[in-house]
């Protein structure tokens, strides 16, 4: 059929195959009955280049039923003379874009069509291998319609500016000596033709001229650019083209599975490999492959290219040698992206000395970095200080170098390399003689300096924005750690650390590099009460990331080191007590006294007024609610005093207390104070989000309390909090009394699982009750009122006695249940993980 229908029309099979889109070999197969069932988007681009009204029957021959598609008819030989002020042509003239050849475009793609009919000129921006080409060319397959000409004009082998034109003319197919560009395009309707003019970086000038041209003078001609710069014209539309989304952890696979990034990549190796799935065995290795490759298209499709002969785990172990793995075998698209080297190289190469030289250092910032940092560190011949801002410009106009939007307000003006990027300039950084040396020797004296001038900054009235600008620069931080030991200069590691302490708290993703710093360090230097602070500082992260048993170990070896009554010595102090209330050890509730009346003797009102609050949180976990909000207000009442600034962890603290003795009102003023004191785009919003929602569950506001959970659920996936396992227990609540029992097993098996793992044993006594109302609820009757049973015994002999909120939900399970034997235990801890166990086999 595909024989008769091709003669009848009059084509050659090359002609049909540019038509289509298609090799001359897959038309040469089909035809000679060598291919009985060809995929279907193939057929489809068939019958479009046949003019085939009725498909149906042509689909059905090639093994796929009925169906319909969307027929563009050709008209006209392809090529034309000047003499036709108005040349149809083909309807597609150049490259087509590849079936499947797009994966997590779809948002992009919507905004780009939207952006074609809208204006003239839109120019796609980004790194080299970042995949503008095929978005562009979807874009002009999904805007262009039946009376639309699309003609792609392939610039990589133009050389010079004035030569634009003429490959212009020549992607229409014009007349051998056509010359004048005004003859093809005159005549246009608006929406009759689209120009694609793709890889334009190196002929800027060239593209730029001939574009206004077309776009001032030519009603009905749209312009399509790729570029790596934008051309800087007043009627073009920049968009710049991101790399895909990558997983933001190991863990998840059904997050894992929804990744862009992972999900090309699957697709690209199961093209050689096709026996590949992604699994719940692999997905790990694949999601640090992608983190690896930065999510960016090319390195991602030359990756799964290697997977015919490697296997996942080799590839990524190769991955520090990324541009010899990844040098092909990529025999299709532009010669400077058939490897990575060449593609990177490609751009850098056209950079100015002294934005090459810019970007070769900025690589040793880590990643991302501030302008400050840049300035502070990399300046020196050929780059100036004062033109610092303009290279920096220059890099993110040439798509080398990312600006981080997110989170501006709170961290600054910031900027990232793209890991490929970095490593490449980091090599010619490093090719340079002793300039790496030099400029990682100048990361320490900088980050040294930088942390002398924090000092007093948590007693200041802008302490947040220190902190955080600080924060912003954690990698360079890291580099200059690094360094400072290299050298054995422990004391000035120390002095870093000690004075970055604070930042690191602002992101609890990132404090794992402070907790081994700070554990270092103490066992490097060689004054005993330097050492204790760094344990302190470890302690602190340590409970920020929920090791809960890492933090009360670097705690107690602090206390032990420390001066009791020092301001290190409090923190270090409040800590044991705040981590041993989590493990259920009554000996920290004992030092209470002791440590309030010592951090009120204490000179710094900010230093005594957290301390106190914190030893106000631990009696809330223990239940002590009327001591721990005495402790607590006495917190709110110094907020009066100069460099004492409200946090939102005691307003969250009071929130909680005044639920719990049945003051909704006063729980939702705090509640309310405390989400006035966060900024509105901290990157972790769990907290606040999570005790809203109490308050609007325990006032039967189910639906608002449904959406803050959603808000906190959406950061709990990137880090560990204080307040993750209330998400999941108020998300059990609310899906049992709407009936949707599963969900609420499984939020309680979550919320199980992340006490167990962190150690938080405190807060099991909150979710046990739960997870008794669930086992009721599915049915399994006699294993819950065993568990209650056994609750019932600990309310009635053990200490900390549950809270209030969790003895009302037992309560209305237990009917049936008997107080269990062999209470007291010994060991309060062990007996409520030997609880939750028990809980997790019996919804399991």
């Amino acid at each position: 059929m595909l024989l008769d229908l091709r003669v009848q029309s009059g084509l050659s099979q090359e002609e049909l195959a540019d038509r289509a889109g298609l090799s001359v070999r897959s038309i040469r197969e089909m035809e000679a009955g060598r291919v009985a069932r060809p995929r279907k988007d193939s057929v489809r681009l068939l019958a479009s280049a046949l003019e085939l009204q009725d498909v149906a029957e042509f689909l059905q021959a090639a093994g796929h039923g009925s169906g319909r598609a969307v027929v563009r008819p050709a008209v006209s030989p392809p090529t034309v003379s000047v003499a036709d002020p108005a040349p149809t042509g083909l309807r597609w003239r150049g490259t087509r874009p590849i079936p499947d050849g797009l994966v997590g475009r779809e948002e992009e793609l919507l905004e780009l069509e939207g952006l074609l009919r809208q204006n003239r000129l839109v120019t796609l921006v980004g790194p080299g291998g970042v995949g503008k080409t095929e978005l562009a060319l979807a874009a002009a397959d999904r805007f262009s319609g039946a009376d639309t000409t699309v003609v792609v004009v392939d610039l990589t082998t133009v050389q010079r500016d004035a030569a634009v034109t003429s490959a212009i003319l020549d992607a229409f197919g014009t007349a051998p000596g056509t010359s004048d560009l005004d003859d093809v395009l005159s005549g246009r309707r608006p929406g009759d033709l689209v120009i694609v003019e793709d890889n334009a970086e190196h002929v800027l000038d060239g593209v730029a001229t001939v574009a206004n041209r077309m776009v001032r003078s030519f009603p009905g001609v749209g312009v399509l650019v790729t570029s790596r710069i934008p051309l800087g014209l007043p009627d073009e539309v920049v968009r710049r083209v991101q790399v895909l989304g990558v997983p933001a952890n190991d863990e998840h696979f059904e997050e894992i599975a929804a990744s862009p990034a992972v999900e090309m990549f699957c697709r690209r190796v199961a093209r050689v490999r096709p026996d590949f799935t992604l699994t719940r065995e692999n997905a790990s290795t694949v999601a640090r492959l992608c983190r690896r490759l930065d999510g960016l298209p090319l390195a991602l499709e030359l990756a799964a290219a290697r997977a015919g002969s490697l296997s996942v785990e080799t590839i990524l172990a190769a991955l520090d040698d990324r541009f010899r793995l990844l040098s092909g075998p990529r025999r299709f698209g532009a010669p400077h992206q058939r490897t990575l080297a060449d593609t990177i190289a490609w751009s850098v190469d056209g950079l100015s000395d002294a934005a090459r030289q810019m970007l070769y250092r900025a690589s040793l910032l880590g990643s991302p970095f501030t302008l400050e940092a840049v300035a502070g560190v990399c300046t020196g011949a050929p780059i100036h200080e004062f033109d610092v801002p303009m290279l920096l410009a220059e890099l993110v106009e040439k798509s080398l170098l990312q600006p981080v939007p997110e989170f501006e307000r709170l961290y600054g003006a910031r900027y990232k390399l793209l890991e490929t990027i970095r490593e490449h300039a980091y090599a010619g950084l490093s090719s340079q003689g002793d300039d790496l040396t030099e400029f990682r020797n100048r990361a320490v004296e900088w980050c040294t300096t930088y942390v002398a001038g924090l000092e007093g900054a948590w007693s200041s009235p802008d302490r947040d924005r220190r902190y955080r600008a600080a924060h912003a620069n954690s990698a360079l931080f890291e580099v200059a750690l690094t360094r400072a030991a290299e050298l054995g200069e422990w004391d000035t590691a120390a002095r870093i650390v000690l004075g970055f302490r604070i930042a690191w708290q602002y992101q609890a993703s990132v404090a794992e590099s402070g907790i081994r710093w700070a554990t270092l360090c103490a066992s490097n230097v060689s004054d005993k009460e330097t050492s204790g602070r760094l344990l302190a500082i470890a302690g602190r992260l340590s409970s920020l990331t929920g090791d809960i048993h890492g933090a009360r170990r670097h705690y107690e070896e602090a206390r032990k080191l420390i001066p009791g009554e020092t301001e290190m010595g409090l923190v270090a102090r409040g800590g044991w007590v705040s981590s041993g209330s989590h493990l259920l050890d009554t000996q920290s509730l004992a030092e209470i006294p002791a440590l309030v009346d010592d951090a009120r003797k204490h000179g710094d009102i900010q230093r005594s007024t957290t301390v106190q609050a914190t030893c106000g949180l631990a009696l809330l976990r223990w239940g002590r609610l009327v001591e721990a909000r005495d402790l607590l207000l006495a917190w709110e009442a110094a907020l009066v005093n100069p460099g004492v600034y409200p946090d939102e962890i005691g307003y969250i603290a009071l929130s909680r207390v005044d639920l719990e003795l049945g003051n909704l009102a006063g729980a939702r003023h705090w509640a309310e104070l405390a989400r006035d004191s966060q900024a509105p785009d901290d990157p972790e919003r769990t907290k606040v989000a999570s005790c809203l929602a109490m308050v609007e569950y325990q006032d039967g506001r189910y639906d608002e309390a449904r959406a803050l959970l959603d808000q906190a659920e959406a950061d709990i996936r990137g880090h560990r909090g204080y307040f993750d396992y209330l998400v999941m227990l108020y998300r059990s609540r609310l899906a049992r009394a709407a009936g949707e029992i599963e969900q609420a097993r499984q939020a309680v098996l979550d919320a199980l699982n992340r006490l167990l793992l962190e150690g938080r044993v405190v807060y099991l006594l909150e979710v046990l009750p739960e997870a008794v109302a669930v086992l009721h609820v599915l049915g399994r009757s006699e294993a819950g009122d065993a568990v209650c049973g056994q609750l019932l015994a600990w309310q009635r002999t053990m200490d900390p006695p549950m809270l209030p909120t969790a003895w009302a939900v037992l309560q209305e399970s237990c009917h049936s249940a008997s107080v269990a034997d062999g209470w007291p235990q010994p060991d309060p801890a062990a007996a409520v993980q030997r609880l939750a166990n028990d809980v997790l086999a019996a919804l399991s």
